[in-house]
């Protein structure tokens, strides 16, 4: 708030009523002149309704009274008396209230307040206090016949004002304050507001309307706020608030309009209507020619390209034509021309629809369907097997699948008479040919195509063997093998045999049968059976193979000592005596000292030694001759004779029972065949009517006294 020039004066005394007379100026004549001359002054005669209108007189400010002036002080031996006493100053002028304070004007928020200050004898000058609700907005000073004025605004909407006024001689004197009556500020209202209330653009669906702001010149430079509302009939439009609205769906066939009102603080709003106006439907602004893309073929697709509508937010939906006919359920973005739309004219339609809007449709140009061709997914092909006896068939993919499909098998470029099906015996008559087949594909609206295979050579037909040839007979020189014929599908008409030893064919073994030669010794012998038949490719099918062992081989002719090395050399020998009576030693050396036997052994004659590298010499007696040993033998289930036996060779693993008498049986499983105590796995000493389980991970077996063995 401004404050005017001027400042609130101290007040020395208040007259609430119009008649302070001769008594008040006495008594302010008093207070000025001192307490002496207050002090002879004589007291006024006044009546009860003077004295009743006069209020004590206020102290003094001491800050404010004029200092009093210094006088000289007596010389020594004056008289006091005369000293004491001043002369009394001149009485000063009185200001006395006539009228009080007068608040004019009309008390509203945006109007003004004014005031003269009253009517005073002796003022000359009035000091204006301007309150609202108790705090000062406004203070002046002015001389006596200005006026002071308020302005109300829009903050000082119901408050209470009051006007003080102090009324002095001068402009910075002390003076006496009257009051005015207090006045309540009311509301003020918008006056001198323009506004035309028209609405500004087309009323159609998606189109902008505006409104221009209304115009009001506020006093004292204050400004209204103003806000906008947008209406469909008489329902308020949500967050349609500015002065600008685009109409939309809903208000197509309604009536539009806005109100726009004032505020301001202190003011009651002002609230102005436009006219209304009736909403049309929306019209699209673009709407373009829809173009198709894709080959113009039957059985190709199709593709409408609608185009940019605007504005945007439109269903597009689509129908195709032949023609001037719309075709049943062609209502998708993209159509496969069918067989019907051969050589004819295709086009689409698109039809736009919003909300609010003027629905629109567009057409194609049209463009003439072409006869579908036919693509190969797959390249014509023969398969089965080419030879006599077999069935060939085609194999073929196209796009699209064709409705019927027609074939004709050649043979060397000739039509074969009969052959229209899908797939061909081949006879006798045909082996040695070169076949193909044509394919021809066909279907409604498309061109036909014939396709030809490669070609593929017809040949002989082949066996099937079901088992293979196999030989029999024992594996010795002067033996004689058989070999079977296999079996085959279908059985051929004649078979041949060719003997194999190690791969190589030997020379005029061309029948069923061989005997067994030397030469044959510790070879691998097979045979090859050759089958044949009319329009069959010859079938040789080989034996597994079987080996002819090698003899043993004397390596000790009796009784004696050897050296182990180039005489001897290391392996598994076999004794070739009889009777009870064998002993054997493995030497470290020829001293004749026990410590240079490695292992020994005395039992029967029926037995085995292995010699080591390590060994230096072996000594035999008894034991007759030692021979190699093969890898075949008997592999029994029955022991007769007494002595060492290999497990899995000479004798199965199993389970043995013995049949024997007394009690001196002897039986010992082993893992080797050199002597040592560390090779016996387990042995037995007693009663000869035993059961013992010989384990197939065992070696050797030997048995003494025991009887005959059985495996159960």
């Amino acid at each position: 708030m401004t404050t005017k020039k001027g400042r609130a004066r101290s007040v020395r005394h208040h007259l609430t009523a119009a008649g302070a007379t001769a008594g008040v100026a006495v008594l302010l004549a008093g207070l000025l002149a001192g307490p002496a001359a207050y002090a002879d002054q004589p007291e006024p005669e006044t009546s009860a309704s003077a004295s009743a209108s006069v209020e004590p007189a206020a102290p003094v400010d001491p800050t404010e009274a004029p200092a009093p002036e210094p006088t000289a002080s007596a010389p020594a031996g004056a008289d006091s008396a005369a000293t004491d006493t001043p002369a009394a100053p001149a009485a000063p002028a009185v200001v006395t209230e006539v009228n009080a304070p007068v608040i004019d004007g009309d008390p509203v928020v945006g109007g003004t307040l004014t005031s003269t200050g009253g009517e005073w004898d002796g003022a000359a000058w009035l000091h204006f206090t301007w309150t609202a609700n108790g705090d000062t907005v406004l203070t002046e000073s002015l001389p006596v016949g200005g006026k002071s004025t308020l302005q109300l605004m829009n903050g000082l909407a119901g408050a209470t004002i009051h006007l003080s006024v102090v009324a002095s001689l001068d402009e910075d004197g002390a003076g006496i304050e009257a009051g005015a009556s207090d006045v309540t500020v009311g509301t003020g209202t918008f006056q001198n507001v323009s506004w035309s209330g028209a609405v500004s653009g087309t009323p159609k669906v998606g189109l902008a309307l505006s409104v221009t702001a209304p115009v009001w010149n506020g006093p004292f430079g204050m400004r209204a706020n103003i806000g906008y509302q947008w209406y469909r009939g008489t329902a308020a439009i949500a967050g349609a608030t500015g002065a600008g609205y685009t109409a939309a769906a809903a208000d197509s066939g309604q009536l539009l309009s806005v109100k726009t009102t004032l505020s301001l603080s202190g003011y009651t709003p002002l609230v102005l209507s436009s006219k209304q106006l009736s909403v049309a439907a929306g019209t699209f602004t673009t709407a373009p020619v829809p173009t198709i893309s894709g080959t113009a073929r039957v059985g190709q697709v199709q593709s409408a390209n609608a185009g940019n509508w605007a504005p945007t937010g439109a269903a597009l939906s689509y129908q195709w034509y032949r023609g001037t006919a719309a075709i049943a359920g062609a209502t998708a973005r993209t159509y496969t021309a069918a067989a019907a739309d051969n050589g004819k004219a295709l086009k689409v339609r698109v039809r736009a629809t919003k909300a609010g809007f003027v629905t629109a449709e567009k057409y194609s140009a049209a463009r003439t369907i072409a006869a579908g061709v036919f693509t190969a997914t797959k390249n014509v092909t023969i398969t089965g097997t080419a030879r006599f006896g077999q069935t060939l068939r085609t194999s073929q993919g196209w796009s699209p699948a064709p409705t019927s499909t027609s074939y004709q098998w050649y043979s060397n470029g000739k039509a074969i008479r009969g052959g229209t099906y899908s797939f061909l015996n081949l006879s006798s008559s045909l082996i040695g040919t070169k076949i193909t087949v044509k394919v021809t594909v066909a279907k409604a609206g498309f061109t036909s195509k014939a396709t030809f295979s490669a070609a593929t050579v017809v040949r002989n037909a082949v066996f099937t063997t079901v088992t293979a040839p196999k030989i029999t007979g024992t594996l010795k020189a002067g033996s004689v093998l058989t070999a079977s014929n296999g079996s085959y599908k279908p059985g051929p008409s004649s078979v041949s045999f060719q003997w194999y030893r190690n791969g190589a064919a030997i020379s005029g073994a061309r029948n069923r049968t061989y005997k067994l030669a030397s030469a044959d010794n510790g070879k691998s012998i097979t045979v090859r059976v050759t089958a044949r038949k009319q329009y069959y490719d010859a079938k040789v099918v080989a034996s597994g193979a079987v080996a002819v062992p090698m003899p043993p081989v004397i390596a000790i002719k009796g009784d004696g000592t050897y050296r182990v090395g180039s005489g001897l050399k290391p392996g598994l020998y076999k004794a070739t005596g009889a009777g009870n009576s064998c002993y054997w030693e493995r030497l470290s050396g020829f001293s004749g000292s026990l410590s240079q036997i490695k292992a020994n052994y005395f039992g029967p004659a029926h037995t085995y030694v292995q010699i080591s590298a390590g060994d230096v010499g072996f000594h035999t007696s008894g034991c007759g001759s030692w021979t190699t040993v093969t890898s075949t033998g008997a592999k029994a289930t029955r022991i007769t004779a007494d002595g060492t036996y290999r497990v899995g060779v000479d004798v199965l693993p199993g389970t043995y029972y013995a049949s024997g008498s007394g009690n001196s049986c002897y039986a010992a499983i082993l893992s080797g065949f050199g002597g040592s105590l560390d090779e016996i796995i387990d042995n037995y000493y007693g009663s000869a009517q035993i059961i013992v389980e010989i384990p197939s991970y065992a070696k050797g077996f030997t048995i003494q006294r025991c009887g005959t063995l059985t495996r159960y």
